[in-house]
């Protein structure tokens, strides 16, 4: 089992490490990292309504299934050719999006006229989809430290046709220097990445529990801002492209234990691990969930919601 693991380009600590997790399904976890995903897509609402996109493309030959838990999410099973060369893509009808990615800002739910954060906002995929929902109405603060990423994320939001979101070329620590309380605040956080070996395979091998641990406290930090500028009774969508417990379930046990919170409980995906390595964690983490690419086709994903009370 460890030498398949191996034999995959994964670090002995690693290969030990998914092992002791999953047991016999960490291969099966693994080999389903090594394939492709589908490639999916989100129909932009602020610019077309879903049926008259999906009539467009179908015309085209495309063909696609609906995303579970996005009704404006769809997965290409037949693509006759680069659905980003499309009209409808260029004139920003649509959006590409892992199917993974959809869900927090679906969790999150926000809704017109709120004041809405998002912490790490670079490319602007969840960003423009949470001013979907909210109809380019209320306002979102959108930080990135990324010159560049951010530079995307600006074309991609013009593209889209948002007007409801400022951008900040700042890092979200600094979010209480604005002076807003918020509705809603998304963190889909900075993280090791490990759930995305599909296009990220170098990280099988490069990456080392210093990079988990320095990911573990930039999130915490991170966190505990962002719960700081949330009203009492709002909502924060946590979320990692990460498989480490030390990332997502450590994370979510120290905000029940030092912070006035509750988890809300999430319909999609598996529910998260309450006995990681052996740890024994709150039953209320279960409530969390992980998306896994041997089960959902997806990207390795967590996503948490937390009230503040």
């Amino acid at each position: 089992m460890l030498e398949k693991l191996f034999g995959l380009g994964y670090s002995r600590a690693f290969a030990e490490r998914y092992y002791g997790l999953w047991g016999e399904r960490a291969l099966a976890i693994a080999e389903a990292m090594e394939r492709p995903l589908p490639r999916c897509f989100r129909v932009n609402t602020l610019r077309i309504e879903v049926s008259k996109l999906t009539k467009l493309l179908n015309k085209k030959g495309f063909q696609f299934k609906r995303v579970p838990w996005a009704r404006e999410g769809f997965c290409l099973t037949r693509e006759p050719f680069s659905i980003t060369s499309t009209p409808e893509y260029l004139s920003g009808l649509l959006y590409v999006q892992e199917a993974s990615s959809m869900y927090p800002p679906v969790a999150l739910d926000p809704k017109q006229g709120e004041t809405v954060a998002d912490m790490a906002a670079a490319p602007g995929g969840k960003t423009s989809y949470m001013a979907q929902l909210m109809e380019n109405e209320g306002i979102i603060y959108a930080f990135d430290v990324g010159e560049e990423r951010l530079k995307e994320t600006r074309l991609n939001l013009s593209r889209l046709g948002v007007i409801n979101t400022v951008l900040f070329h700042k890092s979200s620590l600094y979010i209480d220097e604005l002076g807003v309380e918020f509705d809603k605040v998304l963190l889909d956080a900075p993280c090791t990445g490990s759930g995305t070996i599909h296009k990220n395979p170098e990280r099988k091998a490069n990456r080392t529990m210093e990079d988990v641990k320095f990911c573990q406290g930039l999130q915490m930090k991170l966190l505990e801002k962002g719960l700081s500028v949330l009203r009492k009774g709002g909502i924060l969508v946590y979320s990692t492209c990460s498989l480490e417990p030390e990332e997502n379930e450590f994370v979510i046990q120290w905000v029940l234990d030092n912070f006035d919170v509750e988890l809300l409980p999430l319909r999609h995906g598996e529910p998260a691990l309450t006995k990681p390595f052996g740890i024994e964690l709150s039953e209320e983490v279960a409530k969390a969930r992980r998306f896994y690419p041997d089960k959902h086709g997806t990207s390795g994903f967590f996503v948490a919601k937390i009230k503040k009370l």
